[in-house]
């Protein structure tokens, strides 16, 4: 056998010493997982925070602000603002209400543009700098939103925050940090973040802040940094010196940009300051009003300067804790990993290594391949645990695919040598990572470290120094080469999958634990494959024992009222009203509304193409008026304009324009532009309440279109609803939702 083809010297451990020394080294690498995985201890509160005034405060804030639903436009949103108000008035601050007038255009597939217009109403509080220079010197921004969704479930969620906050501004109204504060409790969030866009675009204080603090009492977990923008090295270097506690990764922010419905920076990354969003904690307002505290002194005392920072890439490691780095230094070690690779090769098979490199490579690719498969026949059991909160079948499935996966590296070993097996298999994560260091450079760092470390273990093992006998300090250097590995793989598949798998996104997490597989390679240098194996084995046999359902998650939303999703639906072209509920199964009370009725699709009045669903005539409730519509203009020349105005006599909060039939090709509301390009119409309305709006749509000489007009306000008539069992839970006010609709036609 040539130079070339010779396979590499394995480790051979001669004694029962070499063994147990090499149970050790797995046990060492087990344990930076483990330490990897450990949640930090939190601190102690500060004083303030742990007197039981506070908590008494804010048990009250929080009673109060969740009372009731808070969606824009509503009385209970206005009911939260004016307490909002007396409270900052109350710290001899001097709030501010920010009424502003706030566009959104979102294209939606197909090319469909739907313009969402809100008047938004934004709580504004400044507190003073004790810095001599302070109003000179760049402003720190706290934030958060005191809007809410228009179902029961949303009333309580986001109280705590807002409580935190409003007691965050008490202590520093206290005793002020070096920094300006501004405080803004934003309006229509839920609507697309109008409340903060209106701060971003239009308040005059957007020009003076040097950092934002954004909290968003989205999620169930504990309170963590979810996402960043335009934040580098100095602005996280805040957050890991006052809360080192909470948790956060790039990679994480990198998935939750996957995610539609998760929190995100939005309209406050237009700041020209950087943004940091921190998301949950509710389930413990002490903790997250001690974390909040903290955070605003640290940066409230930090110089602060205009304008975004280098994108950071960051990540917790055990024992160190909290460490970040540019984004752009992971091009150092991927560059530094393909070298080695390439330098590996050649030194190991020489210049006609062609076939040890695809015997290495597809044999990889085979096993990978088999991982896959074998994992994608229990992808529906692992859909059904992420969004159950099942923690054991998918740790078990990734458990028993690793014990696969090992084996046949240590059967392909036996034909192709173990060079040729480490080499093909770090290949592979090699290549991943040039593709996640140019897409998602902030998730770089999961493979670009590990990568070096391995290859650059490898390296010393294949060297000269590497082949003595000497076992210790090779072993040692097996381990130093996985160390970063086990440290940085455990904490990104966990974090993968309790961010995606709730929302039915199993598989990237599942993707991403592919090449993470490649590293075991590495361990083919030892010939102790009885040793990882009982390792293995022992590690699936731990998962068989953990608990099968994870904790119930916490939730804020009070008990179901069973009136949710039900609506009371005035329409002006039957001139009837109906009671209309999605096809779901009916309680007795519910039943009523619906006798003798099955779900069919109601074609009458909403078309073919509507879904199933439960309907029946209802009385008509002339309190709850039609939206006046009036068609003014209809012309055709070299295209059909149709001018048309609409008032909202019942002063509902939301309004809903649709146009069918043809395509806008241009449209104006009050005079100003709306669109301008052929596409799809849609509009949605807040907070017009009675006011007269003038609108001009032009669509293609040919064409005939309609416009559908739709009032939708909280909320049901509860006169007209059967009567209730005394066991019934209790009907709140905005329960339900009542539309009144409309329709314009222009031939």
């Amino acid at each position: 056998m040539d130079a070339a083809s010779a396979p590499m010297p394995a480790l051979r451990l001669t004694g029962f010493m070499h063994a147990l020394a090499g149970c050790l080294g797995l046990a060492v690498l087990a344990i930076i997982a483990w330490m990897a995985l450990a949640q930090p201890a939190l601190p102690e509160p500060k004083v303030q925070i742990a007197a039981g005034s506070w908590s008494a405060r804010v048990q009250e804030h929080v009673r109060v602000l969740g009372a009731a639903p808070r969606s824009i436009a509503t009385d209970g949103n206005a009911r939260a603002r004016a307490y909002l108000l007396a409270e900052l008035r109350a710290m001899d601050l001097a709030p501010t209400v920010q009424r502003a007038t706030v566009r959104k255009s979102v294209v939606h597939y197909f090319g469909a543009i739907h313009n969402t217009i809100g008047v938004v109403h934004n709580v504004v509080a400044r507190i003073p700098g004790s810095a001599l220079d302070a109003g000179r010197r760049p402003a720190l921004l706290l934030t958060t939103h005191y809007d809410s969704g228009n179902a029961v479930r949303d009333t309580a969620r986001g109280a705590a925050t807002m409580a935190a906050l409003l007691e965050t501004a008490r202590s520093l109204r206290a005793a002020p940090p070096a920094n300006d504060v501004v405080l803004l409790f934003a309006d229509g969030h839920h609507i697309g973040a109008l409340g903060a866009k209106g701060f971003a675009e239009q308040h005059p204080l957007a020009a003076t802040i040097g950092l934002a603090l954004k909290f968003d009492p989205a999620g169930d977990a504990g309170l963590r940094l979810v996402e960043t923008s335009g934040a580098g090295g100095a602005a996280l270097a805040g957050w890991m010196r006052a809360a080192p506690e909470l948790r956060g990764s790039s990679l994480e922010t990198t998935l939750a940009r996957m995610l539609n419905d998760a929190p995100h920076v939005g309209p406050l990354a237009a700041l020209d300051a950087p943004v940091l969003l921190f998301a949950g904690g509710e389930h413990d307002p002490r903790q997250l009003g001690d974390a909040m505290l903290r955070l605003a002194q640290a940066y409230g005392d930090t110089p602060l300067t205009r304008g975004t920072q280098a994108a950071a890439a960051y990540f917790s490691l055990p024992v160190v804790g909290l460490v970040q780095h540019a984004a752009w230094l992971a091009w150092a070690p991927a560059i530094l990993s393909c070298l080695m690779l390439g330098f590996a090769w050649r030194r190991q098979f020489g210049a006609d290594g062609a076939v040890e490199a695809a015997q290495g490579v597809f044999g990889v690719c085979f096993l990978l391949l088999v991982v896959r498969v074998g994992s994608w026949t229990w992808r529906e059991e692992i859909a059904a645990a992420g969004l159950a909160g099942e923690q054991r079948l998918p740790l078990v499935v990734l458990v028993v695919a690793s014990c696969v996966f090992v084996a046949g590296l240590y059967l392909f070993r036996r034909s192709v040598g173990a060079a040729a097996m480490v080499l093909g298999a770090l290949a592979w994560p090699a290549l991943t990572l040039l593709l996640v260091i140019v897409f998602l450079p902030g998730a770089a760092y999961v493979l670009a470290w590990p990568l070096a470390a391995a290859l650059a273990a490898f390296l010393v093992l294949q060297s000269r120094w590497g082949q003595r006998p000497a076992f210790a300090p090779r072993l040692l250097v097996l381990v130093a080469g996985l160390a970063p590995a086990a440290a940085l793989f455990p904490p990104a598949l966990r974090d993968a999958w309790l961010l995606l798998a709730p929302h039915h996104m199993y598989l990237p997490p599942m993707l991403m634990a592919l090449p993470m597989l490649c590293f075991a390679s590495l361990l083919l240098v030892l010939s102790i494959a009885p040793t990882v194996g009982a390792m293995l084995a022992l590690l699936a046999a731990s998962c068989f024992v953990l608990p099968g359902q994870a904790a119930p998650r916490a939730t804020l939303a009070p008990a179901s009222d069973g009136l949710e999703r039900l609506v009371y639906y005035k329409d002006a072209n039957t001139w009837r009203a109906y009671w209309l509920l999605p096809e779901q199964p009916l309680d007795d009370w519910r039943r009523q509304l619906f006798p003798g009725r099955q779900p069919t699709i109601f074609v009458e009045v909403f078309g073919w193409n509507s879904p199933r669903q439960w309907y029946a005539e209802a009385p008509r409730e002339d309190a709850i008026a039609f939206p006046e519509c009036f068609a003014l203009l209809n012309t055709v020349g070299k295209v059909r304009r149709g001018t048309f105005t609409v008032r909202s006599k019942n002063r509902a909060p939301h309004i809903e324009l649709r146009m069918s039939g043809a395509k806008a090709l241009r449209s104006r509301l009050d005079g100003v532009p709306l669109t301008s390009k052929e596409a799809p119409w849609l509009l949605s309305l807040y907070g017009m309440e009675d006011r007269v709006l003038h609108f001009e749509i032009e669509s293609a000489p040919d064409e005939i279109f309609a416009i559908t007009v739709q009032e939708r306000m909280p909320g049901l008539p509860q006169h007209l609803l059967p009567s209730r069992d005394e066991d019934a839970p209790y009907l709140r006010e905005q329960s339900g939702m009542t539309m009144s609709t409309d329709i314009l036609r222009f031939y």
